[in-house]
Formats: C-alpha cells, sequence, structure tokens
C-alpha cells in the first residue's frame, strides 16, 4: 500500500471501521431492502478517484482492478483481467473479460484501464497515488525533475485491441499480479476525464456497489453505496450501504454497544472489553503490517547507527503489547509479522529490550544533549503508545526533556517528505499486497513515497532488483535478505505487529476480513 496508501493503508486499516445502521428499513431505505451501514475514518472519505483514494473497503466496494488478493490463500488471482501473461517480467500482456461495464453502463475495455493510469501518472495531475507508476517506461517522462513533462501518457502502457493491454516496465517485476489489485490500478470511464474534480466527489466505478445520491460534498458526513446490478463479479448480499463518517473507530464501537451498528472495526483497549461482550462475534484480525518509530535520517543527532540503536534497545515492546494493548498485538523481532508470506523472522537485533546496552551505545555515540521531541498522525492508540515510548527513553536513556506532538494524517506526511518533523516518528505500514517484498519496497526504496526516513542504500536496491527478476522461491529469499540488510542499518525500529478484530452483531453474519483488516463489504450478510 503506499503511503498512504501508506497512507494507505495504513494507518489506514487500523483505523478502518465497518458499522451498520442497525438493520434494514433504515432512514431513506425503502422498506424491505437489506442495508447496513459502514463507518470509516473522515481521512478515507477525501478522496474516491482510483488515482487518489487509499484502497479502502469503500474504494474495493466502487472499483474492482485487474486482478484481486485472495484472502484466504494470500494469492493474487484474475478479477477484471482474463490473463496477464509475460515471458520476462517486463513486457506483459493483458486480456480483459467480456461483459464488464462501468456503472453508467459504457463498457470496461483495455482504453478504460490506460486512461485511468495515465491520468494517475501525470505529474500536473498531483495525484496522490502517482509514484505507483513508477516501475512503468514513460514515467520519467511524466514526472521529470524539472520543468513540465514532455509526454502525457505512458508509454510502457499500449492499447493493443478492447480486449488486449501490453505493458512494458522499465526493470522486471515478477510480482507485477500483486501490484495490479490495488485500486490505485482500477479504470475509469470517459466521462471522468471531462471533469476530475467532479468525478473525485461521485465517481462512476466498474465494483460491486455504485455510488447514490450526491457524493462527496463539504461538510457531509456520510454517502450512500447502491449494489450495482450489473456486476459481473460476486455480487453483494446487501442492497444499500451507508458509508458514516468517524473519527476514530472507538466512535463506531461506541455506536455497535448501543446496538446502533452492526458492524465494527475494534483496536486498541477496547479489543478487550470486545473479546468478553461479543465473545464468538469478534474475528480476530492479524494485520500484515507494522508499527514502528522512524528516525529522520536527515537529522545529524541519528546519524550514527548507535544512537538508533540505543533507541530501539531502550523500547519494552513486550511491556506496550501486554499493557496497554491487552495481548492483541506481537511484540515486534523482525520487519513483518508471519502473517505477510516472507515475514515472521527475527531480522531486527536491535529490537530486544535491554536498558544497560542502550545506555552504552548511547555513550558510545557521544550521549545525548536537549530536548526530544516524538511524533505521529492523531489517533488515539498512537498517542497513548507514543508517550509510553516517550517515558521509556526518558527512563531508561535519561533524556530529560520529552515531548510529543500530533498532526493530521495527511499534513504529517507532507512534512516528512519535506523534512521538516524534528525527531522519531510512530507510524503505521500495511503491505500493499501479501508479500515481505511490497512491505520493504514501501518502507525502503528510495523514490518510495512511504519512505519517511530518508533510507538509501545501493546494496538493498540491488537485492531488491534481483528479487524481482526471480522466480517466486529465490525472489523470497532475496527479499528477505534485502529485509535484512534494511534491519542492520536500522533507519527504522519495528514495535509491533498489530492485532485488532471485527466485532459485529446478531442482525449479520458473513463478516470476514480483506486483506487489510477491514470487513469486507460485498461479504456482509444483513438478516
Amino acid at each position: 500500500m503506499s503511503v498512504k496508501k501508506v497512507l494507505g493503508a495504513a494507518a489506514l486499516a487500523v483505523a478502518l471501521t465497518a458499522c451498520s445502521s442497525g438493520g434494514s428499513g433504515g432512514a431513506g431505505t425503502p422498506q424491505g431492502e437489506k442495508s447496513f451501514s459502514v463507518g470509516v475514518t473522515t481521512y478515507f472519505l477525501s478522496h474516491l478517484t482510483p488515482g487518489r483514494s487509499v484502497a479502502s473497503n469503500v474504494d474495493y466496494a466502487l472499483f474492482t482492478p485487474l486482478t484481486t488478493v485472495d484472502a484466504t490463500s494470500g494469492k493474487a488471482v484474475n478479477a477484471v483481467a482474463e490473463s496477464i501473461e509475460t515471458d520476462d517480467n517486463v513486457t506483459w500482456t493483458v486480456k480483459i473479460k467480456p461483459g464488464w461495464t462501468f456503472h453508467n453502463g459504457e463498457q470496461v475495455t483495455a482504453q478504460s484501464f490506460a486512461d485511468s493510469w495515465n491520468a494517475t501518472a501525470y505529474a500536473p495531475n498531483a495525484f496522490e497515488n502517482n509514484f505507483m507508476f513508477a516501475p512503468f517506461k514513460g514515467y520519467a517522462e511524466l514526472n521529470p525533475a524539472d520543468g513540465k513533462p514532455s509526454e502525457k501518457t505512458l508509454s510502457g502502457v499500449e492499447v493493443v485491441d478492447p480486449a488486449t493491454l501490453k505493458i512494458t516496465l522499465t526493470k522486471p517485476l515478477s510480482l507485477l499480479p500483486y501490484v495490479l489489485a490495488q485500486t490505485a490500478f482500477a479504470p475509469m470511464p470517459k466521462a471522468a476525464f471531462a471533469d476530475l474534480p467532479g468525478f473525485d466527489r461521485k465517481p462512476i466505478g466498474n465494483g460491486p456497489y455504485q455510488l447514490d445520491g450526491e457524493g462527496l460534498a463539504a461538510g457531509v458526513t456520510k454517502v450512500a453505496l447502491r449494489k450495482f446490478g450489473g456486476y459481473q463479479g460476486q455480487a453483494g448480499d446487501a442492497d444499500r450501504i451507508e458509508v458514516k463518517s468517524y473519527q476514530d473507530e472507538a466512535a463506531s464501537y461506541r455506536d455497535l454497544q448501543a446496538g446502533a451498528l452492526d458492524v465494527s472495526l475494534v483496536t486498541g483497549n477496547n479489543l478487550t472489553d470486545a473479546a468478553a461482550r461479543f465473545k464468538d462475534r469478534l474475528v480476530r484480525v492479524p494485520f500484515p503490517a507494522v508499527i514502528y518509530l522512524g528516525f529522520p535520517l536527515w537529522d545529524k543527532r541519528f546519524s550514527d547507527v548507535k544512537v538508533r540503536q540505543a533507541f530501539a534497545h531502550a523500547i519494552d515492546r513486550e511491556t506496550i503489547v501486554k499493557s496497554l494493548l491487552r495481548g492483541f498485538g506481537q511484540p515486534a523481532t523482525g520487519l513483518a509479522g508471519a502473517s505477510v508470506p516472507g515475514g515472521g523472522a527475527a531480522d531486527c537485533a536491535a529490537c530486544s529490550y535491554d536498558p544497560a546496552k542502550a545506555k552504552a551505545l548511547l555513550a558510545e555515540a557521544g550521549g545525548w544533549s536537549g530536548p526530544l521531541k516524538l511524533w505521529t498522525y492523531q489517533d488515539p492508540v498512537n498517542t497513548v503508545v507514543l508517550e509510553a515510548v516517550g517515558n521509556q527513553l526518558r527512563a531508561n536513556l535519561g533524556i530529560e526533556t520529552v515531548t510529543t506532538q500530533t498532526q493530521p494524517v495527511d499534513q504529517l506526511y507532507p512534512n516528512l517528505a519535506a523534512k521538516k518533523i524534528d525527531g522519531p516518528v510512530l507510524l503505521y505500514m500495511g503491505a500493499g499486497y501479501p508479500h515481505l517484498y511490497a512491505l520493504a519496497d514501501q518502507l525502503f526504496t528510495k523514490t518510495s513515497a512511504s519512505n519517511v526516513t530518508g533510507y538509501d542504500s545501493p546494496e538493498f536496491a540491488k537485492l531488491m532488483a534481483d528479487a524481482a527478476k526471480a522466480g517466486q522461491e529465490e525472489a523470497m529469499g532475496l527479499t528477505q535478505r534485502a529485509a535484512k540488510l534494511a534491519m542492520d542499518g536500522l533507519p527504522l525500529t519495528p514495535l509491533f505487529q498489530p492485532v485488532g478484530g471485527l466485532a459485529y452483531s446478531t442482525r449479520v453474519s458473513g463478516v470476514k476480513p480483506e486483506f487489510l483488516g477491514a470487513a469486507v463489504l460485498s461479504a456482509v450478510k444483513v438478516g
């Protein structure tokens, strides 16, 4: 997932909530219609265009890309694509299934994908998911370091005929089918390009649900989705879904307890209550993600790896998970947990709690002088965790003045990119697709928008490039070597792999998580 995407997915998956209006027949719903509502953070309703959205479960309800990730097997399978073939992992031929249409009746063709991808990759449009097209041939011409783009379309995206798309990358990427499963690669109809801002507020997708009503507008706190009768994939059960905006998932969980909602993502301290209150109606969700403390490598105070190692050894991950998260989390010993294929390795030598070693390392690096500021995005759980980290650093490293600072997520990431953040930052990063390569690529590749530390290692880049050329088994080993290399350099220190839950009432069933943890909207059954 992407900064954002990272951004998203981010802090994304942890903040997602799915909730219902208390069964069918809610306000504005015709009698007899099956309906429920979905709660999301305000950020997730900021954009709905594929090139700008955050790959939430709402986005996947509105749009269906070429492939999708099977939550059970963790493999990329065809969706709109009939086939995706390559001989060298550089040039790919994609065949489009017949019969797929947008919500306005327009046929989904190879041109629909090409137009959508070109719009996202074209720098002047300033789409948040632009960076995801960096592997495509012609991206550099659309995103020059200086001056205006020399082209408006990707040379690596060729429409052979209405049902055939040819993709050419700048280098091999054997995991492209996984990449194409993200909503950033969904198609857009011709009507989108007549008014891109208008389309962002009320998109026309090709997913199981279509936007109903006026869509997004200033001050609007909810939108409605209606089942699309012409959908060629697995249809949803509900006739109508109300998408409601929440500041955080705790608010939706309170509504669930009050009987006003049907399904809610539950995280943090609420998980203990949910486990007791909902019992067999709480689905445990191990997020394919990591909560980490990132070090600003542009800050000379963190240029010495011993300082970073000292900070890492000074943090008691076990206590944070046990006391603050009530056990709903896995203390990190490496970059990725076992829920991510290729993860589970103890590849972070500095992730062990050792206050004495932490003090010694900091002394060897020359000690610390002055105050320390820690950052995170606005989230109640993050705030509590960051305060605990600050207390541990103060006690175990002898740093007298430690303060914490929060910003809205859509302000924090731009400030990190501009190197305006003056201290370590607590962030969430979810793997965009089920593979260790995704997580390592997002966090450590120099050009990734999710690389907020400034990490830049030619050796890491080579290992990742070799992995992208290799077969699946060899690629996994090379990716694991790359992750270990990055962890040895310690641009960030993993704290824990988060665990959440999906709690639901007796009025619904079929609640299951998608890869990033939120409820699959089309799978929720009403009644």
